[in-house]
């Protein structure tokens, strides 16, 4: 139950409450400048107090006028956002159980004064929470829910909102919608003529990855540019931070793994600052993502140990699970594919019916794992991998995927099912173009 008054209660009873928490009786409020018959009937609710009235029992209750007015504490915004703060720095320490406890308390008291951004915020605050522990289609609730709390406000008020519904649409495997959500807002907000910085860069920003897993590589570094072009004109250092993450993807592919490492080491270095242990994480886990495919085994290998260790104990199991595949990658290219397969399993574990994308990386990893021991088991794994990848709308992924298999059943001397295999990954490919 909200700590204040319901927002629906009337002045008179609002003025009836706080007359009765102080022991004052209706002629004592009413002091020599009104009667106490005057008072009463404002209780009663068939009068309301003139705008001098009301000062004059603000005063003599010892509360802001708007209090009386509207029944709003007149500090009540300003204490919700140290509480959204609190929720916060507890999802950013990976407590989302009391980051959602805290986060809903937190949005009933601004749904009943009225506080649509404050409401908003914590709405996208239980959004996070629900998408660090795979509940994508609960997110997605929440991040709609907050969309709609703002739906009367500027556009670029809706950004977190709009971002997060992306990411949960990408989350469930729907890459294409996702796409369409970021590039109808931008939309949006050039049509309206506010291309506020913070906003377009966190779209652009938030369109990196999209772009990047539907096969669309020139737009995502065209994202990533204009993101970069926009670091300058925005002084909100978590968002410029989420930027060089983003981006980060992009500068790799373009073959530019300087780049990409300086990006993710600004992004640390701003998140160290923060004081965000799962967002350093984050950083440590794309860096070594970044080695990887650079070829540094070595620095890869400690950059995702760092991230595993930094997420190990939260409960933000979806990067966790990234974290996880990427070093099960790094050991089975080093030859442990006993090490490999184990943390693969650790990572299923971790997963269950969360992001459709990583659980296909871990079942095609894990059939890479196992195809020298036990094929049939790897054969399993590379169909349940082609089928999550269909689901996730990655053809180039599910061909890759096909091409695994092929190689498996061509080494088991089925030819004519290889061949086949092989003509469905080239099918997936040429679907899409």
């Amino acid at each position: 139950m909200s700590q204040w008054a319901t927002r629906n209660e009337g002045v008179g009873e609002r003025l009836r409450r706080l007359r009765l928490a102080r022991g004052l009786t209706q002629r004592e409020l009413a002091g020599s400048k009104y009667s106490p018959a005057y008072v009463s009937t404002i209780e009663a609710g068939r009068r309301t107090p003139s705008p001098a009235a009301a000062r004059h029992f603000a005063t003599v209750l010892g509360v802001e006028i708007e209090e009386i007015v509207s029944g709003r504490p007149p500090d009540l915004a300003a204490r919700l956002m140290l509480r959204i703060q609190e929720a916060g720095a507890a999802l950013a320490a990976g407590r989302h159980d009391d980051a959602e406890t805290r986060f809903r308390a937190i949005a009933e008291d601004a749904r009943q004064y009225g506080l649509a951004r404050i409401e908003a915020r914590a709405h996208e605050g239980l959004g996070l929470a629900a998408e660090r522990s795979g509940r994508a289609a609960e997110a997605l609730e929440h991040f709609e829910r907050a969309d709609r709390v703002l739906e009367s406000e500027p556009p670029p008020v809706r950004v977190e909102a709009i971002c997060g519904i992306a990411r949960c649409l990408q989350m469930m495997g729907d890459i294409r919608y996702a796409i369409h959500v970021l590039e109808t807002f931008q939309l949006t907000l050039r049509e309206e003529q506010l291309e506020d910085p913070a906003a377009m860069m966190r779209t652009y920003s938030s369109l990196v990855w999209p772009y990047s897993e539907a096969g669309l590589h020139h737009k995502a570094a065209e994202a990533a540019d204009e993101a970069l072009k926009l670091q300058s004109r925005v002084d909100d250092a978590e968002k410029v931070a989420g930027m060089h993450l983003n981006v980060a993807r992009v500068l790799l592919r373009q073959g530019r793994p300087d780049d990409a490492l300086e990006s993710l080491r600004s992004a640390e270095r701003i998140y160290r600052l923060l004081e965000r242990r799962i967002e350093v994480a984050r950083a440590h886990l794309a860096r070594g993502i970044v080695l990887s495919k650079h070829g540094s085994v070595d620095d890869a290998r400690r950059e995702l140990r760092t991230a595993v260790d930094m997420i190990e104990g939260t409960s933000d199991r979806l990067n966790q699970a990234r974290a996880l595949n990427e070093l099960a990658k790094v050991e089975r290219r080093a030859g442990h594919r006993d090490v490999a397969a184990s943390l693969l399993q650790r990572s299923l574990s971790i997963l269950g019916d969360g992001d459709v994308t990583e659980l296909a990386l871990a079942h095609r990893e894990l059939g890479l794992c196992l195809v020298e021991q036990d094929a049939t088991v790897a054969e399993k794994h590379f169909r349940t991998a082609i089928e999550l990848y269909g689901r996730a709308d990655e053809p180039q992924q599910a061909a890759a995927t096909y091409a695994a298999l092929g190689d498996l059943l061509s080494a088991r001397g089925e030819l004519d099912a290889a061949r086949e295999t092989y003509r469905e990954g080239v099918i997936a490919i040429a679907g899409r173009a």
